[in-house]
């Protein structure tokens, strides 16, 4: 059975030794000057409050010291039910998830939303002015910054699972306000039966070879923040003239990040992208990732982040599935497609701590870039400009029965 990134919204699947080792080699050559240079680039002027939230307080909670059988308990005491808002890209995508948790948890009901996390905020920001409740126990997006005025506001519960010191400062509020879950990467994939390894491209400049005229599928940056982030890289690093030189080579758009593996995978011309996570998947399934060589500029990484709402209707059962979404076991699932959140889960094999590759695959760039939302908005509009709106329908409502192709919900 192939491991799968179960809670998020992006595609991830099971890697292999061979493959993670060719991603580690290319990883390997980059430069790490030039990566420092990629990530000063990001100049959005949001450092600050970074760093304040990760500052102690006075009010700073312990760390959870209750196993997972004690919480269940409680959980279960406390009625059995617990809902969640997810970010994500299909309807189903959380199926094979909530699954996993009530085989482990039988007495459990859990209700699992999946939205893209930009929706999400706006539905829980509206429940909270209606109702002075987020409608949700607990919410994992990719909305960094909506963590960080939530916590302003008052809005969640200071709580720390166990294990929290095995957690990178850099994706956790010192206060126990909210934790990076998961790790999304965006970067180099091609299909096998396309392309190879050798002629795929390593580096931004190489999309914009005659040879991927036409073959190239990308998702639309002013539709998803990810994707936008990466874009504002580009640009910093190369200008807007390989911005227009990259919308002149016949892109594909689409919506939904996870939407370029189907495309990937179909009989359709596009044979690569930077704009999906595949998790270093094996070539059986017919995708590879590959790191940048040389330029960083069209990689993104980010934390994935989660939070209990202090008015949760369970938040002994949203204490449950924080502390089991972050346990040693769930965690090494998750490292199958990459790294875990916690230091003493090692990664795939054949990869390297995630803290060793430097400024080539820190989180910290794009916590700031999503902080700054004058940028944020501005240079989605400046794309917009180039590219038009997002056409298309929302890929909530895709079918998911391509991505088990590559075992995603097996």
């Amino acid at each position: 059975m192939h491991a799968f990134f179960l809670l998020f919204a992006t595609c991830l699947v099971s890697g292999t030794p061979s493959s993670a080792a060719a991603i580690t080699t290319a990883a390997n050559s980059t430069s790490v000057a030039s990566a420092s240079v990629a990530a000063s680039s990001v100049n959005v002027t949001a450092t600050a409050t970074v760093a304040s939230s990760a500052q102690a307080s006075p009010t700073s909670a312990g760390v959870e010291s209750r196993s997972l059988d004690d919480l269940y308990a409680a959980a279960v005491a406390e009625g059995g039910q617990l809902v969640v808002r997810a970010g994500g890209d299909t309807s189903n995508q959380q199926d094979t998830f909530i699954q996993a948790f009530q085989e482990r948890f039988p007495k459990m009901n859990i209700s699992i939303i999946v939205d893209l996390s930009k929706y999400h905020d706006g539905e829980i920001d509206r429940s909270l002015a209606l109702t002075g409740k987020a409608g949700a126990d607990v919410a994992h997006l990719q909305t960094y910054h909506d963590f960080v005025r939530w916590k302003s506001e008052g809005r969640l519960l200071n709580y720390k699972p166990a294990g929290w010191d095995q957690i990178t400062s850099n994706i956790k509020d010192a206060d126990g306000a909210f934790v990076g879950i998961a790790y999304y990467l965006f970067t180099n994939t091609y299909a096998t039966a396309k392309t190879t390894a050798a002629d795929a491209p390593k580096n931004f400049n190489d999309y914009l070879s005659s040879k991927w005229q036409n073959k190239i599928v990308s998702v639309y940056p002013n539709d998803d923040d990810g994707v936008l982030f990466l874009f504002y890289k580009i640009q910093q690093a190369h200008g807007w003239t390989a911005i227009t030189n990259f919308i002149s080579m016949g892109i594909d758009w689409v919506r939904g990040s996870v939407t370029p593996t189907t495309v990937l995978l179909s009989s359709a011309p596009q044979a690569v992208t930077f704009t999906t996570a595949a998790g270093f998947p094996n070539t059986t399934t017919g995708l590879v990732e590959q790191l940048p060589t040389s330029d960083p500029s069209g990689l993104s990484i980010w934390s994935q982040r989660a939070a209990i709402f202090n008015t949760a209707a369970h938040p002994n059962a949203a204490k449950l599935y924080m502390n089991w979404v972050l346990s040693v076991d769930y965690q090494t699932v998750l490292a199958t497609g990459g790294w875990s959140v916690r230091n003493d889960v090692p990664p795939l094999a054949g990869l390297q701590p995630l803290a060793s590759y430097g400024s080539l695959l820190d989180t910290r760039p794009f916590d700031q870039f999503m902080l700054n939302r004058p940028i944020v908005e501005q240079f989605r509009f400046q794309i917009e400009q180039l590219i038009g709106l997002p056409q298309g329908p929302s890929p909530i409502s895709q079918p998911a029965s391509a991505y088990k192709q590559v075992g995603i919900y097996q």
